[in-house]
């Protein structure tokens, strides 16, 4: 049995408190009338459910030393994130990824994310056009598999609404039981209100690769702030949401509506300047990765982030765009809500597990992680 002391995150503010777990659960949550002034904070544990790599491992490679990697750096939980391919081929890796879940020995996988493929070409991003398919039902079922795709541990599928055939497979995947959430799009508010009323759940990083908030003309971003049953990603490295931008989500939606995502790359984690992903170079410049310039002298493109979850933390409370409370909402709590695991996950609450991170000082330096009541080394 394991007791910790410090300013507990309960409902959503930081209080004194005491917290024992045992088992791999949390066993009891007690509020104190102070605790002192170098006690530290103790959170849930981070949940990441955009992240296609991290300490330069990524899910196809090395599932379990990305793993590894990100306990070690405060995110106890992940959907491990996979880039766009052909149906068949993209089920394929589905299935090799997801048998090594199981085996993973420190933050658990708790179903993959499929970035595509079924994208709008007009808002891919950095993802390679090449790699998108119209959506259909057809292609849907070679990527989930036999069954409900539980066999290839498929939880959510970024899908762009507005596409012809996008209705068909987010139909399909809300009768399968998997998630859909809503980005890379060129879609009208209107277009994706309808989505969201047939069953889409989320919306992948928000502002970015998507129609954006325009007073005549309302894009997916207005859908995103103003829409209740959306839990919207948002990466917190302030270079892919600024700040006041980020203010206006908070201001729109509050913590309880927005998921501190990393869409991290291989990179990051490792300290590294210059990385290779998916057979290109990326560049990292100050927590972000980047493609290099196309043409000498050119600006380089916004390729993902390099950084964690909790030096995003870092950042938006350092930078004063929220308190550490909302921050550490964004990054525990409400994931665990968009993926229906609340009670389970991203809360100190009796019988839920046992995941958990301290943090010490105004650095937040990371004192102490646990994946299942066991500290990782």
């Amino acid at each position: 049995m394991t007791t910790l002391e410090g300013r507990l995150l309960l409902n959503g503010a930081l209080v004194p408190g005491r917290i024992t777990f045992a088992g791999g659960r949390i066993e009891s949550v007690e509020e104190l009338a102070s605790v002192p002034d170098t006690a530290p904070v103790i959170a849930p544990g981070f949940i990441d459910l955009h992240i296609h790599g991290f300490g330069g491992f990524d899910p196809i490679e090395d599932l379990a030393g990305m793993s590894t990697a990100l306990a070690r750096a405060g995110t106890t939980a992940f959907q491990p994130t996979m880039f766009p391919r052909h149906p068949e081929a993209l089920g394929g890796d589905c299935a090799v990824v997801w048998g090594q879940a199981s085996d993973a020995p420190g933050a658990r996988p708790v179903g993959l994310h499929l970035e595509g493929p079924f994208l709008n070409p007009g808002s891919a991003g950095a993802i390679p056009v090449e790699d998108l398919v119209a959506p259909t039902v057809a292609g849907l079922r070679a990527i989930l598999g036999p069954a409900t795709g539980d066999g290839r541990g498929v939880r959510t599928v970024t899908v762009a609404p507005e596409v012809a055939g996008a209705s068909d497979v987010i139909e399909e995947l809300v009768r399968c039981g998997v998630r859909v959430s809503l980005g890379h799009s060129l879609a009208t508010d209107a277009e994706a209100r309808v989505s969201a009323r047939a069953g889409a759940s989320g919306v992948t990083h928000l502002y970015n690769a998507m129609t954006g908030l325009h007073h005549r003309s309302p894009g997916l971003v207005a859908t995103a702030l103003t829409e209740r049953v959306l839990y919207a990603e948002i990466i917190g490295d302030l270079v892919h949401v600024g700040k006041t931008a980020f203010e206006v989500a908070l201001a729109a939606r509050g913590p309880g509506g927005l998921c501190l995502v990393s869409d991290a790359l291989r990179g990051a984690g490792t300290g590294c300047e210059v990385f290779h992903s998916h057979g290109r170079e990326h560049q990292i410049i100050g927590g972000t990765a980047y493609y290099p310039p196309r043409e000498p002298g050119g600006e380089p493109q916004l390729a993902g982030s390099a950084s964690s979850q909790l030096e995003m933390v870092r950042k938006l409370t350092g930078e004063g765009v929220c308190g550490l409370a909302d921050a550490l909402v964004m990054a525990a709590e409400t994931p665990a809500r968009a993926l229906g695991m609340g009670d389970e996950l991203g809360v100190l609450r009796p019988g839920a597990r046992a995941d958990l991170v301290v943090l010490a000082g105004k650095a937040l330096a990371l004192e102490a992680v646990y994946v299942g009541g066991q500290k990782v080394g």
